[in-house]
């Protein structure tokens, strides 16, 4: 005879009892402790623990919706309401600057599609190169109005330098006596952006892959920044 001792997911405890069975014959136990009530076999694979975080972990390497869908064998449906839960930020709230060294930020935009391929939908972004990393990010049309909104976003560090490339809006927004330009400049964003377009699906330009909504699309990217820049 085996003996099973079943930990409750949520705070680790033995002292768990059995709490009946659900409709689909599934046996129910009841934490004490937390209190929770959990099952350790499921008929729908969607409702196991961890999947939810292999979803936006698919999603942050290059897997579509459908790719998610048949690898973990779950519903479409779920797979797009999982991103949509995310809450991601827009800023850093780590110590980006040391003592009285200022920041110099590269700043860039990129395109990709939402919708349709005749609808492009812009990522605007801060990066600090002295640490490789994301520092602000925004999404807008290609217009001086956006670049205003990541320069707002930008107004709590303390700023050296900024350096972009030609494109109008930098020269007309940026303070000429902080401002850089030239495609010399922003190699390291430049390096970023490719980083980005590998690794989101969401961003390749030649794929049938892009996104349906505006919402799904923001959350995913900015829940990627956020983990893997801002954390």
């Amino acid at each position: 005879m085996v003996t099973i001792i079943v930990h409750c997911p949520r705070c680790q405890s033995d002292r768990v009892y059995r709490h009946g069975k659900t409709p689909a014959g599934h046996v129910r136990y009841r934490c004490p402790a937390s209190p929770h009530i959990f099952q350790l076999t499921y008929t729908y694979e969607a409702r196991k623990p961890g999947v939810k975080d292999k979803i936006v972990e698919m999603a942050f390497n290059g897997s579509g919706v459908r790719d998610t869908a048949r690898v973990l064998n779950i519903g479409i449906n779920t797979v797009l309401r999982t991103p949509k839960k995310l809450t991601p930020r827009q800023v850093t709230s780590q110590q980006v600057v040391l003592d009285d060294v200022a920041l110099i930020c590269e700043l860039d935009e990129q395109w990709s599609f939402v919708g349709n391929k005749s609808n492009r939908h812009w990522l605007w972004y801060a990066f600090d190169t002295k640490r490789k990393r994301v520092v602000a990010y925004t999404f807008g049309p290609r217009t001086d109005a956006t670049c205003r909104q990541l320069l707002a976003l930008l107004s709590p560090f303390q700023i050296g330098f900024i350096t972009s490339d030609d494109w109008g809006s930098y020269a007309r927004e940026v303070p000429a006596e902080k401002h850089l330009a030239g495609k010399i400049f922003t190699q390291r964003i430049e390096r970023n952006n490719l980083t980005l377009r590998t690794r989101l699906k969401r961003l390749a330009r030649k794929t049938i892959c892009f996104s349906r909504s505006v919402l799904l699309h923001e959350k995913v990217i900015g829940a990627f920044i956020e983990m893997y820049h801002f954390n």
